[in-house]
């Protein structure tokens, strides 16, 4: 028998957990699985304290920050409009929590992006011989890369909420961790245990619990105006197969565990009983849906929720696909409280959206189907990526066409590719020689990693072109020889990005949503980019850009 926990029994009250969330710095809206974490362990009477690391300054810029300076959000200031104060010393601070709370169990939940902050976080208290467990994307997709790190003892691979508990019971109890189903751990000679998975849970059964918090969390822009968010999962997991998105690891994982499927959705009672509690407890005045693809559901359920939804008329916004969107239920939508939708493009280029990306969409159907999102009044942003495997400035050049083409968004934006495991595009890239293995992506990339030979995109045409997109969709093409220019790094490239910034800023970004789309419909049939396309020039069919091979060492 594997023994990995000396500790003496403890009473329940006397058990103290502290839950830590390495986060990306201003990533404002509050973790579900932390809150998830709460409940869970506050129902079975454990002592529950937080640390998080989203105040602290990190050698990289906010998200927020980043999207403000490539000309994707509109400006705001942190410090002024939320009241937050940035804090320096990370690991000194989390070293104090952890000596004046004498946590007798820390639980971490992470991203890939924040791992290499958790492992800092957890040499910074190693000498106390903490157990702990380590769970989320990352984990669960590479649990023997995350268990090579000498600082990490035992991590947790697909859901988390069962395991938490099972774990924690065992720290408390002093029982050994060779029966805890979900769980990889080292024992005392490194020996790593590889333990079975555990059922998939009900969502119905726990309700997240965002009261360890600080309330200042829940505040963050939308379309020009503060909100007071509470973040919500109605629907875990995504019926896609995109190659650039880890999502689909997570319906593998579960199929090759004989776990079933890994999609599920809330009842609608449980959901309606869980926004009421959100109302009475933090008087909310926006709700984030954060499911992958919101209205990936069966049309009635929609309408089910449309009515559910009409006692609390309290604004939202979700994610969807262009697949699923008709007018008849975006006008329901927005009736209930619809204020806002993203929903993404990813790359204008047909052949390599539909065979790489496994995007199966056409230009033309994207076209006509982000036509109805400005027909039923909701706002909207577009998303889309650069940098992808193989790309070359061409099917960039057909992204922004396909932007210009679409009317009506009012925010774009635009992603460098990033190769989180459990993507397929990730193993494409190791395959060409274009990425190290081992490489674990940290946080807030603003450049591309891949190393991609000529004619594919360098990385720093990729970061040039990232900046510039927004500009390239805006601005009519008899100043794309200015853009271009623009996207050199000498002091006249400097020039031209600041005077089209300003102008994008001011006259494209400087209203609210509310007023934008008032003058979009003003000049409906025009369009509501600035470039105002002619629906005779939209880029309905695009061309094949790439050879069999080249194709062919794509998929």
């Amino acid at each position: 028998m594997a023994v990995v926990n000396q500790m003496s029994p403890k009473n329940v009250e006397d058990f103290k957990v502290l839950i830590v969330y390495p986060n990306l710095p201003l990533m404002l809206i509050p973790s579900i699985a932390i809150a998830l974490f709460t409940r869970i362990l506050r129902d079975k009477g454990y002592a529950v304290d937080l640390f998080e690391t989203t105040y602290y300054v990190s050698d990289q810029k906010s998200t927020s920050e980043s999207r403000m300076e490539l000309f994707q959000a509109r400006s705001f200031n942190i410090t002024e409009e939320i009241g937050i104060t940035m804090k320096t010393d990370l690991l000194g601070d989390f070293r104090k929590k952890v000596e004046e709370y004498k946590p007798d169990f820390m639980i971490f939940s992470v991203v890939e992006d924040a791992f290499a902050q958790c492992v800092e976080l957890l040499g910074a208290v190693e000498d106390l011989n903490i157990p702990h467990l380590i769970g989320g994307v990352f984990p669960t997709n590479d649990a023997a890369r995350a268990l090579s790190f000498p600082q990490v003892k035992t991590v947790g691979r697909g859901e988390g909420e069962q395991i938490v508990l099972d774990v924690a019971e065992a720290v408390r109890t002093g029982a050994s961790f060779e029966n805890i189903a979900g769980i990889w751990y080292k024992d005392g000679d490194g020996t790593i245990h590889r333990n079975h998975q555990p059922p998939l849970v009900n969502l119905d059964a726990v309700r997240p619990d965002f009261g360890l918090f600080d309330p200042r969390r829940f505040y963050r822009p939308m379309g020009g105006k503060m909100f007071k968010m509470i973040p919500v999962e109605s629907y875990r997991g995504c019926p896609y197969a995109c190659t650039f998105c880890n999502s689909p690891a997570q319906r593998s994982f579960t199929k090759s565990e004989g776990l079933g499927n890994f999609l599920r959705r809330k009842s609608l009672p449980v959901l309606r009983d869980e926004l009421r509690e959100y109302v009475d407890r933090f008087d909310p005045t926006f709700f984030y849906f954060m499911d992958d693809s919101f209205l990936a559901r069966p049309h009635k359920e929609i309408l089910e929720f449309c009515d559910m939804y009409e006692e609390f008329k309290v604004p939202f916004w979700f994610n969807t696909r262009a697949e699923n969107l008709d007018v008849p239920t975006l006008k329901r939508l927005k009736d209930v409280g619809c204020y806002r939708m993203a929903s993404s493009v990813e790359c204008g280029n047909e052949e390599y959206r539909n065979k790489v990306l496994k995007r199966k969409i056409t230009n033309e159907e994207i076209i006509r189907r982000f036509r109805l999102i400005l027909e039923s009044g909701i706002a909207f942003s577009l998303d889309v990526m650069v940098g992808l495997p193989g790309e070359t400035r061409d099917l960039v050049m057909d992204s922004i066409k396909l932007v210009r083409s679409i009317q009506g968004y009012d925010a774009l934006t635009v992603s460098i590719f990033t190769p989180y495991h459990g993507t397929t595009l990730r193993d494409v890239a190791i395959r060409n020689g274009w990425l190290d293995k081992d490489f674990i992506c940290t946080q807030g990339h603003s450049a591309s990693v891949l190393e991609m030979p000529a004619p594919m995109l360098s990385q720093d045409e990729i970061s040039s072109l990232t900046t510039l997109f927004p500009l390239y969709c805006y601005f009519p093409e008899n100043e794309w020889g200015d853009l271009r220019r623009a996207e050199a790094m000498d002091d006249e490239g400097a020039r031209l990005r600041k005077h089209y910034g300003e102008i994008y800023a001011r006259d494209f970004l400087g209203m609210d949503q509310d007023e934008k789309f008032a003058r979009t419909v003003a000049s409906f049939g025009g369009g509501g980019t600035g470039c105002r396309t002619n629906p005779k020039d939209e880029f309905r069919v695009s061309p094949s850009r790439l050879s069999a091979d080249e194709m062919e060492a794509l998929m």
